[in-house]
């Protein structure tokens, strides 16, 4: 299985404040007129209400009152403006516009996972010069230093991958994947666990990686949970093979519907480790987890699916294959 580098969602931070509702309809008139007085936090939490009350035509108004609140120089204004810009939500998307809101908004208010976010903007849009690729790595900087994990594990993939002008640096990669995942991000605890145990950080350390990626899964980081599995099933990069503890981790990355828990658990039935085995149960859960895998990161899915065949009829291949169909679009993925 690849271990993918941190993928970072770029999402608008929810904005706290006593102007919070579900739809449109259930929003008071009393917010919608301080909307329309000037009040720059009721401004945005009604935008907030309209992108979220379900009526694409509402979309645009909600913008529209995001737009109101950041001209007026409110924080959380332009930041869901920005927000909006990059998702193109009810408005045409537009990266540099979108980077520009950012800006204003951790200038004016500087939320450190903001500033994390806004540089994983600058860097993934391709709007950057070897100029802009130094000031996204530079606001990444000043999140990490602020306590932003997001903006540690930036620095950290910048470190480790030398690009944007970085210099390639494993040591301080490890040093801030450490850092973040001291603080108990599960995320940076997850590409940590994998880095110790591909050697990627300069030297290998089973112990380590196998450390970092159950503390991630004690976190509720089911995809970490669903990868060690794997690795207590197969013994991959060294881990000693545990049948029960692969089981048990699979079993909980398969009830958040993690791809890797539909792989590791299907493993563990075809190989019949910490379980009975079952070649049909394991063909199922390995197709589903072929139909998960649009990034095409499970290298032996195949290999196993094929181990699983020899032993079953062309009938109960048959049922299987129609099973998965039945099944499979009901189960999305969720991004890394």
């Amino acid at each position: 299985m690849h271990r993918s580098h941190v993928v970072l969602a770029l999402m608008a931070l929810a904005v706290t404040t006593s102007f919070a509702f579900a739809n449109a309809s259930s929003i008071p008139d009393a917010l919608r007129q301080q909307a329309a007085a000037g009040n720059a936090k009721a401004q945005v939490a009604l935008g907030r209400a309209l992108q979220n009350d379900g009526v694409e035509a509402d979309k645009a108004a909600g913008t529209d009152w995001f737009r109101k609140a950041a001209e007026q120089g409110d924080a959380d204004g332009a930041w869901m403006l920005g927000s909006a810009y990059m998702g193109g939500v009810g408005v045409t998307r537009d990266a540099s516009s979108a980077i520009a809101w950012m800006q204003k908004s951790v200038q004016a208010d500087p939320v450190p996972d903001r500033m994390a976010n806004m540089a994983f903007a600058m860097m993934v849009t391709g709007m950057f010069s070897s100029e802009q690729g130094n000031n996204a790595a530079n606001w990444a900087q000043k999140a990490a230093d602020k306590g932003s994990t997001k903006g540690m594990e930036l620095l950290a993939m910048l470190s480790l991958s030398g690009q944007m002008g970085a210099t390639k640096d494993p040591a301080a990669a490890e040093h801030w994947l450490l850092l973040a995942s001291q603080k108990g991000d599960t995320q940076a605890q997850s590409i940590l666990g994998g880095l110790y145990l591909t050697g990627n950080l300069g030297h290998k350390d089973v112990v380590q990686g196998a450390h970092w990626l159950q503390t991630a899964a004690d976190g509720g980081n089911t995809n970490a949970a669903g990868e060690l599995a794997t690795f207590y099933l197969t013994g991959e990069y060294g881990v000693p093979v545990d049948g029960a503890r692969g089981v048990v981790l699979a079993r909980k990355a398969l009830a958040a519907n993690e791809m890797t828990g539909h792989y590791a658990m299907g493993i563990a039935y075809v190989k019949g480790v910490g379980i009975e085995h079952d070649a049909a149960k394991g063909w199922y859960q390995l197709a589903l987890a072929e139909r998960m895998d649009s990034k095409r990161q499970l290298q032996h899915v195949t290999d196993y699916m094929s181990t699983a065949a020899t032993q079953l009829s062309t009938a109960q291949l048959a049922d299987l294959k129609g099973q998965v169909e039945r099944d499979a679009p009901a189960r999305s993925v969720t991004a890394p």
